[in-house]
């Protein structure tokens, strides 16, 4: 648990409990400082009061008279030094779930709560001053593409801003949602592009609202939304899985590390950004069998996966690596080695994109495919969509049954399979 006193500044190299030793007082003010301790980490953060020493309790870190104000007289001394441990707490608390915060993070938190109680305007910051502070501070608990997506929209906001007038809080409503919405139109996204960039101007409207920068919730009205549509991606069936597995690319040894980096997504239902960077720690055992324990990049969550017999063969294959796995490349590097290795070993199926059938199996593949892969075989092959769900982190069946892809084809192959066993058992009972 955090540790968060008070200090006055006289008091640096002593104990924050202690008085200063006599010696050291003056009958000058001194500052008051909060200091807050947590998992190795210290920060530091000055409240902007002043006092005197000698009208300080250094056991109760308070002011002795109870009614002492701050120094623009608005506010009780004592109870903004409260307040000001409760934020810290309570900002530590909502940020410990994507990680250890930063004393910067804390400290900004901190910064903007005094701003909101002082009546000073300039203090204020505009929308999108706000939204990038809050950009920079997400590094520090928002995985790397999350923060991308931020600048991406931050940029759309103040292209915008330039062409159709200044922009702050108090315009975001739904007339501002129409006409950025034609904005991002005119700018030829897609429509799940554009489906985003309005989620995450939600996303920055409620930090705004819970930092007590606006009171303007228009944003919440159930109009203001713009819905996202069904992407078209396929999966490799277990047959798949293995027909790749089994291939020989002895003689392409890029495109051998590319199929086996694959397969192993295949198998621990990871993204990417995850089953590429397991590390030694990762793989852990426990009662005889081997697990990989890892804190997700995107959810910052832990998800423990068991390691298939195909996995633990692909750590024999590549044991003298530290992590017993192929070196890593870029993602856009891998997707491009990974149609070549999908092409040549036979994957030249058509009409598996509804929306466009003629597109060849191999360039539907990508990084991404395994964790899909994944998903959609332990679900038909019956395993519980909770239990998935655990491990994908889809926090709704909901959305969790969008992401894995049974569709018409995988419903129709099912369907026929249903009824060669039905005619079978009616044969049967026929004679």
């Amino acid at each position: 648990m955090p540790n968060v006193n008070f200090y006055l500044k006289e008091q640096q190299g002593w104990n924050p409990k202690q008085s200063i030793p006599k010696s050291k007082r003056t009958d000058e003010e001194s500052l008051i400082l909060l200091q807050m301790k947590y998992k190795g980490q210290r920060l530091v953060h000055s409240t902007g009061e002043a006092i005197n020493p000698s009208r300080w309790n250094f056991d109760k870190q308070r002011v002795k008279n109870v009614s002492t104000t701050t120094k623009d007289g608005k506010h009780n001394l004592n109870d903004l030094l409260n307040n000001l441990q409760k934020e810290s707490l309570n900002v530590y608390n909502a940020k410990i779930a994507y990680g250890t915060p930063t004393p910067e993070t804390i400290k900004a938190h901190l910064k903007a709560y005094m701003d909101k109680n002082n009546d000073k305007g300039e203090k204020k910051p505009s929308l999108l001053t706000f939204i990038d502070r809050f950009k920079e501070e997400s590094k520090e608990t928002k995985a790397q593409n999350t923060v991308k997506r931020y600048g991406t929209v931050i940029g759309h906001l103040q292209e915008y801003s330039k062409k159709k007038g200044k922009i702050d809080f108090d315009s975001i409503n739904l007339d501002f949602f129409h006409s950025y919405v034609s904005f991002l139109k005119s700018k030829k996204l897609a429509r799940n592009s554009i489906a985003k960039d309005i989620s995450i101007v939600k996303t920055f409207m409620n930090e705004a609202v819970d930092r007590g920068h606006t009171n303007n919730i228009n944003f919440k009205h159930r109009k203001f939304s713009y819905g996202y549509e069904d992407t078209d991606s396929v999966y490799l069936s277990e047959q798949e899985i293995n027909k790749l597995l089994k291939h020989d690319f002895s003689a392409n040894k890029k495109l051998d590390q590319v199929r086996d980096l694959f397969v192993f997504g295949c198998q621990v239902g990871l993204r990417y950004s995850d089953y590429s960077e397991v590390k030694p720690e990762n793989i852990i055992t426990i009662d005889g069998k081997k697990f990989i324990s890892i804190i997700t990049k995107k959810t910052k969550e832990t998800v423990i996966v068991p390691c298939s017999a195909i996995v633990l063969k692909i750590f024999e294959k590549y044991h003298a690596n530290s992590n017993s796995l192929p070196k890593r490349i870029s993602p856009q590097k891998f997707n491009d080695y990974l149609k070549e290795t999908c092409k040549e070993a036979g994957f030249t199926e058509r009409g598996r994109l509804t929306t466009d059938p003629a597109v060849p199996l191999y360039e539907c593949i990508s990084s991404h495919t395994a964790r899909r892969s994944f998903a959609t075989n332990h679900y038909l092959s019956g395993f519980p969509t909770i239990e998935l769900m655990r491990i994908t982190g889809h926090r709704t069946e909901r959305a969790f049954l969008k992401y894995i892809k049974v569709g018409k084809f995988e419903s129709a192959k099912r369907l026929g399979e249903h009824m060669e066993m039905r005619n079978s058992q009616l044969l049967k009972i026929a004679g």
